[in-house]
């Protein structure tokens, strides 16, 4: 798979394919896994075009994504695409629809199109599926129907709804996967080893993932180990007075110095909701009930 970064309006790719999967594939979400397979089943050097921005994002700075674009490049190279091109947001943004066909066309040299039935495009989101169906040819626009898991619609915005809510079991059902991120660990205040449970602080910015405060039962892979854990976003009401978020995780049955490393955390399940303890005493109990439910998975 060849990767593209920030395609711009006057790069060209090296080798065509025969159809491409287009669309912001935010979460790589059961629709999107649908998409790339049909395009696989019929055409085995297809590619993938999505945006080095999401374009929700790039117009709302405060717009949660699901994937970050390493995590989200790892999960399509599974379907062996012979590119995956990022298009550079900054500089397309403004194209008119037709510009933005011709641009698809001659640029990423693609002729076939798999996309889903609601995708926008071009200057204001003027450009539909029909624009793409009058310039491409209605036979060469292959469009995706909703995708359906228990009654339910398949969708970003939806699996971030459960992830906010703390429905992690659902979520990971509508992506596919168990919902994940990395982090390189950096040095905390030590308040985890001074109760007796010491914890790996990441380096992530809370607001980016898309989790309600609370314990979090994760898997943690370090060097290619898989690890059980106790992953707690939050303030730390009962040990801290500072108002900041952050992400630590009590890393279960570990005790290895891993400051600097980039770790990988699948999250599972919510434990409970973030609580104010009268002591650290309370605290330490209820820690210990968390770990041994946790060991139970």
């Amino acid at each position: 798979m060849k990767i593209y970064n920030e395609f711009a309006i006057h790069d060209k790719v090296e080798i065509p394919s025969d159809a491409s999967c287009l669309g912001a594939f935010d979460g790589i979400h059961l629709g999107h896994q649908k998409l790339f397979e049909n395009a696989r089943a019929k055409y085995s050097n297809f590619q993938i075009i999505t945006f080095d921005i999401v374009p929700k994002k790039y117009f709302n700075t405060q717009h949660q994504l699901i994937l970050d674009n390493n995590t989200k490049s790892e999960l399509i190279s599974k379907y062996y695409p012979q590119n995956l091109i990022f298009l550079k947001f900054e500089e397309i943004k403004n194209l008119q629809t037709l510009e933005f066909c011709d641009f698809l066309s001659k640029n990423c040299k693609t002729k076939r199109i798999f996309v889903g039935n609601d995708f926008r495009f071009g200057k204001n989101r003027e450009g539909r599926v029909e624009d793409l169906q009058n310039y491409f040819g209605i036979e060469n626009i292959l469009t995706l129907d909703d995708v359906y898991y228990d009654n339910l619609k398949v969708s970003s915005t939806k699996i971030k709804e459960f992830l906010s809510e703390g429905n992690i079991e659902q979520a990971n059902r509508l992506l596919g996967y168990n919902y994940n991120f990395v982090g390189k660990v950096i040095k905390g205040q030590n308040l985890g080893s001074k109760i007796g449970f010491p914890t790996a602080n990441l380096n992530i910015e809370p607001e980016e993932i898309i989790l309600d405060n609370g314990v979090y039962f994760v898997n943690v892979f370090i060097n290619s180990n898989k690890y059980k854990g106790a992953m707690n976003i939050g303030y730390k009401p009962t040990v801290s007075d500072i108002k900041k978020r952050s992400i630590e995780i009590h890393i279960l049955d570990f005790d290895s110095n891993i400051y600097d490393q980039t770790i990988k955390v699948e999250v599972n399940k919510l434990i409970r909701k973030e609580v104010k303890f009268n002591s650290i005493d309370q605290l330490t109990d209820q820690i210990s009930k968390d770990i041994d439910k946790i060991n139970k998975y």
